[in-house]
């Protein structure tokens, strides 16, 4: 079996390529564009199984809807457990070095996607010590991001889903009976 880390290594192994596949179908043209997207052509080119790669998006969001630490820590353990990954330094594209997961070359877009959200996800979990990614907390959307914020943990994957969800509420209790509104003076 051959890894294919190497120092000229430019395929995505970020989190934002993991969220852009996991907000996406579970399809072959939607892995091969976000890898594309993500600087990954020879990623977005290994085997799709749908059904493989649908297994995986759900193990992976299934983590990012996962506040609790500890719970987060033992999933990913599991996950990077099975089969163990190897990992390699490569270099970035700004030539930093940086730890990645050696992905075989011949691992298919499932096992792939399990690598490097896996990967990702825990490398996130010990820099921050927390659970800094989520699921959409809008009640229309599902998608998943990274917190990016310093302070209060983030909510919403776009300030368009926090604003939409703020003003719904808004509208909501401003349409609401005030309380004392039902009942008339003195009785």
């Amino acid at each position: 079996m051959s890894v294919d880390p190497g120092p000229d290594d430019h395929r995505p192994r970020g989190l934002g390529f993991v969220c852009d596949v996991l907000n996406g179908p579970p399809t072959a043209a939607a892995w091969s564009a976000a890898a594309t997207a993500h600087g990954g052509r020879e990623l977005g080119g290994r085997d799709v199984v749908e059904d493989r790669l649908a297994a995986a998006v759900r193990t992976l969001r299934g983590i990012f809807a996962t506040p609790d630490a500890e719970t987060a820590a033992g999933r990913l353990n599991a996950v990077l457990a099975a089969p163990p990954l190897p990992v390699a330094l490569a270099r970035t594209d700004d030539g930093r070095w940086a730890l990645r997961p050696a992905v075989p070359a011949d691992a298919d877009a499932a096992s792939s996607l399990l690598a490097i959200g896996a990967f990702a996800l825990a490398e996130r979990l010990s820099d921050r010590g927390r659970c800094a990614w989520g699921v959409c907390a809008a009640s229309d959307c599902d998608r998943v991001f990274v917190d990016e914020g310093r302070r209060r943990p983030q909510r919403f994957c776009t300030e368009r889903c926090a604003t939409r969800t703020r003003v719904a509420a808004h509208r909501a209790r401003s349409a609401a009976p005030a309380p004392d509104a039902a009942t008339p003076a003195g009785g």
